[in-house]
């Protein structure tokens, strides 16, 4: 549900190959993949899914009970020229959409900044709904509001996340826990704060025009693609649990 159909077109054109893109898919698939112990018949939602990009990963790699939704028609359109099952959905409405306990996997990425707690909470309360038992949810979102910049304004962020808000999300839900967490990248944590501080700067000094607003959404040289992707690569090989990051990976495991 970001603000306009350019934001997506960027995300449609950028995310096979952006090196954020890659490295958070990589993720997700990697516990889909943990989770599966090679089964690709679960069935798995992707609620929020953009323009299809983890989608189609899931595709590729063999997954074969895939579907997302998303709100906004641009990404539907985008995802439905891929070949996905998508259709257009509202998540903070899903109570009657799909049946209790249908799914084994569900991953929302960088779609809960949109909402206010209470908002937030209710969407988790009804995504564990109609998640299986022992089934997971594979959540990741933006973190630490000093890396708030215009990227924010850019795609509708209300907030950016620590773990204790999640955990205050999950403390009225019964047989719900975090079963994974970490932020991400720690590494380029510094690159990215000055980037950011440079935004808000000239946000301060009306510098930014915010009518045409534009999120960090946006290819480099291969040079750096490469190595900022590298850079993230060599931290989660380092660092299994990183303190600090401009995103928060989380897995949520709901018990028998």
């Amino acid at each position: 549900m970001l603000i306009n159909s350019e934001e997506y077109r960027a995300m449609f054109e950028v995310e096979d190959n952006l090196w954020w893109y890659k490295i958070l898919h990589g993720k997700v698939i990697s516990e889909i993949n943990s989770f599966a112990n090679g089964n690709k018949q679960i069935k798995i939602l992707d609620a929020g899914c953009g323009t299809g990009g983890l989608l189609l990963k899931l595709q590729d790699a063999g997954y074969q009970n895939i579907q997302g939704f998303d709100f906004n028609d641009d990404a539907v359109a985008f995802s439905k020229s891929r070949g996905l099952n998508v259709q257009k959905l509202d998540i903070t409405h899903l109570q009657g959409v799909f049946e209790k306990e249908s799914f084994d996997v569900i991953v929302s990425d960088d779609v809960l900044y949109q909402f206010e707690d209470d908002v937030i909470e209710k969407t988790i309360s009804s995504i564990v709904d109609i998640l299986k038992h022992n089934g997971i949810f594979i959540t990741n979102n933006n973190a630490f509001e000093i890396f708030r910049g215009t990227h924010d304004i850019a795609v509708g962020s209300k907030k950016r996340f620590i773990l204790k808000d999640f955990k205050a999300y999950l403390s009225n839900a019964k047989d719900v826990s975090i079963l994974k967490h970490h932020y991400w990248s720690l590494l380029l944590s510094p690159l990215i704060l000055v980037v950011r501080l440079v935004q808000k700067l000239k946000l301060k000094l009306h510098l930014v025009d915010l009518q045409n607003i534009k999120s960090d959404v946006e290819m480099p040289s291969e040079f750096m693609n490469n190595l900022f992707y590298n850079i993230c690569i060599t931290e989660s090989k380092i660092l299994k649990k990183s303190p600090f990051g401009s995103s928060l990976f989380l897995v949520i495991k709901k018990e028998k």
